[in-house]
């Protein structure tokens, strides 16, 4: 889901590849957002990780592949999906690559590799800012995230995840070094930049200490990940 919310914020908020409009909402910004997060965050990583628990080949993965090209052909056609730069090959390709990629990172976690093992906390902790942020938060209009006095939902989109990235990496950092003083110290540091965003119009909160119990929850939340994330190659070991 990690890797997925990635390319889905380079392919969607950056490149505007493609459209969702599912019609779940009436506001464009949150149907549009919701077509993504159930594409890229729910049926394609799910289906990855049904592909790889029963070690399932390559036949297997290309026709789960096409399954999803058949499905963006099918809401291309009723106007639920709406491509620009985007094509269907794309979409098999990079799926068909996922699947695969999804085996690999698996065995390399077993094993104990190091920088999977980063990448692996990464990606959950900066999954969590997000949709800690966005749900509760952002939705509601207690939190936004912009450029100037006014936050357009296309600035949201690009600006959340990138503030969310750069947090996660912080709060990584923090979980592996597993000292109470350095995670202290790192709610600090996070709670003064917060501040700075704030006094620069890039944050707007009401109120501000809404971030403060994010940040606590997520580190916090990390350090048990970390936990999980080391049982895995200890169990393996066993």
């Amino acid at each position: 889901m990690g890797m997925a919310t990635i390319f889905d914020y380079l392919i969607l908020s950056v490149l505007r590849a493609y459209k969702y409009k599912p019609g779940f909402f009436r506001n464009k910004f949150f149907d549009e957002v919701s077509g993504a997060i159930l594409s890229q965050a729910v049926y394609v990583p799910f289906t990855a990780l049904f592909i790889t628990a029963f070690k399932l080949n390559w036949k297997y993965k290309l026709c789960f592949s096409l399954y999803f090209a058949a499905i963006e052909k099918l809401f291309i056609s009723i106007g639920i999906f709406k491509t620009r730069t985007w094509r269907t090959c794309y979409t098999v390709a990079l799926i068909f690559f996922f699947f695969h990629l999804s085996d690999v990172w698996l065995r390399l976690l077993k094993t104990g590799n190091s920088l999977i093992k980063k990448l692996t906390l990464h990606n959950v902790v900066q999954l969590l800012k997000i949709h800690s942020l966005f749900f509760p938060l952002e939705v509601p209009g207690i939190l936004s995230f912009g450029i100037g006095r006014h936050h357009s939902w296309k600035e949201q989109l690009k600006v959340e995840p990138l503030y969310a990235s750069v947090f996660a990496l912080i709060t990584t950092w923090a979980a592996l070094k597993e000292k109470m003083n350095i995670k202290l110290s790192v709610l600090f540091l996070k709670a003064a930049l917060d501040r700075v965003l704030v006094k620069l119009r890039v944050i707007k909160a009401k109120p501000i200490y809404v971030l403060y119990i994010v940040n606590t929850f997520t580190l916090a939340a990390a350090s048990i990940f970390k936990k999980w994330i080391d049982e895995l190659e200890e169990n393996h070991e066993q």
